[in-house]
């Protein structure tokens, strides 16, 4: 072998290892980490996420089924809703987050809709849930729009009667 073609072919290896080489490897450890981390975020999730043995405390499904059976099949019921779900915001209330925020956190037990027209008719709701201030706003917001707030009592009972002519009306 003469000289140029010893040069010629360390040239060749110097480039097959600085293009192929360092590149396969870097992808190789990219990959890895992708890999290892991807997978301690699965354990952590699996670890950390369960489903909740019952989801309603017997007071709560008891007058759930009783609010069902008075709506019948003109009616559906809602739970755990929050304000954001019922009121529709004006465009220039709508991108402020602090409004948005304090709206998700006024929450709603119970939201009586109507099968026909998807309107609102009837909210019931726990105040001992929220603060006094997120109360009054519901109920003002509700009144604003003309749907009926029913407060229920720290037993979570209610009058039949009033939530049949509530939902009568």
């Amino acid at each position: 072998m003469n000289t140029t073609t010893i040069v010629i072919l360390s040239y060749a290896f110097i480039w097959f290892v600085f293009f192929v080489m360092c590149p396969l490897v870097i992808v190789t450890f990219v990959m890895t980490c992708i890999k290892f981390f991807r997978s301690s975020e699965n354990q952590l999730v699996e670890a950390a996420v369960s489903i909740k043995p019952h989801l309603l405390d017997k007071d709560s499904m008891h007058f759930l089924k009783s609010l069902k059976a008075i709506a019948a099949n003109r009616y559906d019921v809602l739970y755990g809703a929050s304000l954001v779900n019922v009121v529709d915001l004006d465009e220039s209330v709508r991108n402020h987050e602090e409004v948005q925020d304090f709206m998700e956190h006024c929450h709603l037990d119970y939201v009586v809709v109507d099968n026909e027209s998807s309107a609102v008719k009837l909210v019931v709701s726990d105040p001992a849930a929220s603060s006094p201030e997120q109360m009054k706003f519901v109920e003002k917001c509700l009144d604003y729009i003309g749907v009926q707030l029913i407060k229920l009592d720290k037993d979570k009972h209610c009058d039949e009667a009033l939530l049949r002519t509530a939902l009568a009306a």
